[in-house]
């Protein structure tokens, strides 16, 4: 039986887990929280710090293990550090120590052929927001995930607000602030790709719902998204450029991109699986493949081509249910039979006004048809 380490004990790495536990491979986590979400769904749960490297390579060797896969920005390079120590597949460990860092990313793909690139600056601090002299502007603490402390900023007093929101998400952590030029209209998209040996596969393209400013939080997730084949090409050709310029070679990438007037701009890119449900179920739900099975498969080095039908996909989505769309909350009763519903998740009575991404905690309702997006869900 092959053995996979999994960084990290949270719901991606329940996720992937399950996933092999499918495919008849040993799961291993690491974590020292011991109220893990994976905990109860890994084969052997191991209580170590995902910082403490040695003791998981220890572990890895005395369990002879086949492959390492990172489920959150937080243990990408860590995952790809045991990867490289144990001789198995991974990515250039130089590259994963920044790859986190939008502000590298940014300066990285900066010039790529058929990619635009909104303006932006880097600050560490209040005194230096003078340099920012254009608005609207969003700004990023340049690691963190989830949306969280991103704000837009329409004129200096917001600036300097949305600086101050950052900070505190960033809390005692190291890293500055980006203070890009805001791109408003036109659509947001995740792009769900798996690379392999250098050779880059698109599995799906994910349309976005999002709050829009101040917080810019994502309230849904639509796939396949409503583009045309020749932009769906247009982006595959981008997102190799993009994926080769940072030396991806092998893993799950999640790529944010917005397209306005027919121009593709990187929002940001991650190399993990997407959250959100994006990655599954949503994902084998629209095209019938197994993107965290694929996953999976790259980290033990078994990976195959994926064959996916374009014109055979199904609709398939999900939607939070928040203040901020409240005309889905009346979904939560009498549609439990309907044939396109695939989950309910009604955490609470009280809708919440969410300010960064926390898919699992909120309410929300999943969708699966082969006839469209549902009746009253568009």
């Amino acid at each position: 039986m092959k053995k996979i380490a999994i960084i990290g004990a949270g719901y991606m790495a329940k996720i992937i887990a399950e996933e092999a536990r499918k495919k008849k491979v040993k799961s291993i986590c690491f974590s020292n929280d011991l109220d893990s979400v994976a905990k109860e769904s890994v084969d052997l749960f191991c209580p170590i710090s995902i910082f403490e490297k040695d003791k998981i390579i220890d572990v890895c060797k005395s369990e002879n293990v086949n492959g390492v896969i990172a489920t959150t920005e937080l243990t990408i390079e860590i995952a790809n550090y045991v990867a490289e120590k144990l001789g198995l597949i991974t990515n250039p460990l130089d590259v994963m120590k920044k790859i986190t860092n939008k502000a590298y990313v940014r300066n990285m793909t900066n010039g790529i052929t058929g990619l635009s690139t909104p303006e932006f600056y880097l600050i560490s601090n209040e005194k230096e927001i003078d340099r920012v002299n254009k608005f609207p502007v969003i700004v990023k603490p340049t690691q963190l995930g989830g949306k969280r402390g991103i704000t837009v900023a329409n004129n200096e007093d917001e600036l300097r607000k949305a600086v101050k929101y950052a900070q505190e998400a960033i809390g005692q952590r190291e890293q500055k602030i980006i203070v890009e030029e805001f791109l408003n209209g036109g659509n947001e998209y995740s792009v769900e790709g798996l690379s392999f040996g250098g050779k880059h596969y698109i599995i799906q393209v994910t349309e976005k719902i999002s709050s829009g400013a101040p917080h810019c939080v994502e309230l849904g997730h639509r796939q396949p998204a409503n583009i045309s084949s020749e932009m769906r090409k247009r982006i595959e050709k981008v997102l190799t450029g993009v994926f080769d310029r940072l030396q991806l070679k092998n893993g799950a990438s999640h790529t944010e991109i917005k397209i306005i007037d027919n121009r593709i701009y990187l929002i940001e890119i991650n190399f993990r699986p997407g959250g959100d449900h994006i990655a599954s179920p949503l994902t084998e739900l629209s095209t019938g493949y197994s993107y965290i099975g694929g996953a999976i498969d790259i980290a033990l080095g078994c990976f195959e081509k994926p064959h996916i039908e374009q014109n055979k996909q199904k609709y398939a989505g999900v939607l939070f249910v928040t203040k901020q769309t409240k005309k889905y909350e009346k979904f939560f009763n009498g549609y439990e039979n309907e044939e396109w519903m695939y989950k309910i998740n009604h955490v609470s009575e009280e809708l919440q006004d969410i300010t960064h991404n926390d898919g699992f905690n909120t309410n929300y309702i999943m969708y699966c048809s082969e006839k469209g997006i549902p009746k009253g869900l568009e």
